[in-house]
């Protein structure tokens, strides 16, 4: 795995200790001596990873963490800090001050290069959601404000000790907290961050339980937190190469995993805005913007889908062209917003009157694209009649007054069926059958669906 590490540090000797440490994985590593310099080549390039010395001349790095954290293209970026000693206080101000993690020296290289591995790997997958969905600044900070209550499953050995860790983070964390023990089904309720005590005697149970946690639909994009006792420190780099999102002692105080859980649930409840953001992105792409029905760009793969099946699953597929009569003078004589209207409407009666599975499309100005798996001929007739009847019976009221408008609607339909032997029907002579039908409904009179002379048989 590559990326582009910064080091932070006032004395040089410690920036050529890391990038010595580093250069036995592939990291490309760049050095800065003060918080300015650090601050300014970050701005101007930014890097995958900041590492950073807890404290930069003889003062706490807290305010240069800050004002990395104001920085927009900055706010998904990794910061590690380090610490010449054990400081409670400080870790959990740095922590606060927007810190992915502190880390306090000595510490040994195998664990400081999975901690880096984690955080980048971590870092690309939120990277690829940002360049599938385009730029979203602010995004993570409305999400944090919004976020809801979660929940929080504590695993451990045993059910008593974990009751008394749930006691002991009651007031500290506002989410649902739930006790379970390591060998609870991890899929028994919904969860949202993990966190797994583990002793080098529950060593199998506890990998075992992670590494189903990962697995698993439901949970594996669900922040898991290691908290291992002292015999079971040697699980650490294990547990981050195979899916811990962080790995702490046992003893840490309540208050410091109160943040980190609450750092976990953040990056949660920003990968979950994320992949909504995108997907209702992807959905707005397939939908046609002023009714609400599919595009043409959804129906076509999906028909395609459709007709492939019919040889598998040896039942038919109705293909239906619908077009709204006379609609260009509904539009001369009404205007156009009123025409939009008739169309929004329109949509409304023909989905109310199809299955979930069915398709509708709009795919030309007045023309849509109805399709039914699994539909005879005598039922795609019967549905045909009924969708002409729907628009038919009601003239549609126009916002803002005016007379109703009265609409007729013509479909040309085809049925498709699996044929022994032979391959499927081409999508394109499915729809030019539709079509021909279609011309044939508005020749005898509109208001009314017609069937193509010769059937995809």
């Amino acid at each position: 795995m590559s990326g582009t590490i910064l080091i932070v540090d006032d004395l040089a000797t410690n920036r050529i200790v890391l990038k010595v440490k580093l250069a036995t994985a592939p990291y490309r590593a760049v050095q800065a001596g003060a918080a300015r310099e650090a601050l300014r080549m970050a701005m101007r390039d930014a890097p995958d990873l900041i590492l950073v010395n807890a404290r930069l001349g003889g003062q706490s790095a807290e305010p240069f963490v800050r004002a990395l954290r104001r920085v927009d293209r900055l706010a998904h970026v990794p910061i590690v800090l380090l610490q010449s000693e054990d400081d409670t206080a400080e870790r959990l101000a740095l922590l606060r001050a927007g810190a992915d993690e502190v880390l306090s020296k000595p510490i040994p290289e195998p664990l400081l290069l999975a901690r880096l591995r984690n955080f980048l790997r971590q870092r690309m997958a939120t990277e690829e959601l940002l360049a599938q969905i385009g730029s979203v600044t602010g995004f993570a900070e409305t999400q944090a404000a919004l976020s809801p209550l979660g929940r929080v499953a504590l695993f451990g050995p045993g059910r008593a000790e974990m009751l008394a860790l749930r006691a002991s983070l009651a007031d500290q964390v506002p989410h649902r907290l739930t006790c379970l023990t390591l060998d609870t089904p991890p899929n028994r309720e919904p969860q949202d961050v993990f966190v797994i005590r583990l002793a080098m005697a529950q060593a199998e149970e506890g990998l075992r339980l992670l590494a189903d946690l990962k697995a698993a639909p439901g949970t594996r994009h669900c922040p898991v937190i290691a908290m291992l006792e002292n015999d079971a420190a040697p699980l650490a780099v294990t547990l981050l190469d195979i899916g811990a999102d962080e790995v702490v002692p046992a003893r840490i105080r309540p208050e410091e995993l109160a943040q980190r859980i609450a750092r976990q649930m953040r990056h949660k409840r920003l990968k979950e805005g994320l992949h909504a953001h995108m997907r209702s992105g992807l959905e707005a792409a397939l939908r046609d913007p002023l009714t609400g029905a599919y595009n043409r760009r959804h129906a076509l793969p999906w028909l395609e889908r459709q007709i492939a099946r019919l040889t598998l699953n040896r039942k038919s597929l109705a293909v239906m062209v619908a077009d709204l009569d006379f609609f260009k003078r509904i539009n001369d004589r009404h205007g156009h917003v009123a025409g939009d209207a008739v169309l929004c409407a329109v949509t409304e009666r023909l989905r109310a009157h199809l299955r979930e599975g069915d398709l509708l499309a709009r795919i030309g100005g007045e023309e849509f694209l109805i399709a039914l798996p699994d539909t005879s001929r005598a039922q795609a007739q019967e549905v045909a009649a009924r969708l002409c009847e729907a628009v038919s019976a009601t003239p549609v009221i126009i916002p803002g007054g005016g007379a109703p408008i009265p609409v007729t609607l013509s479909i040309g339909v085809t049925v498709a069926a699996s044929r022994p032997g032979l391959p499927p029907p081409l999508m394109q002579t499915l729809l030019e059958q539709a079509d021909r039908a279609l011309y044939a409904a508005k020749a005898r009179g509109r208001n009314q669906a017609r069937f193509c002379a010769r059937s995809a048989a």
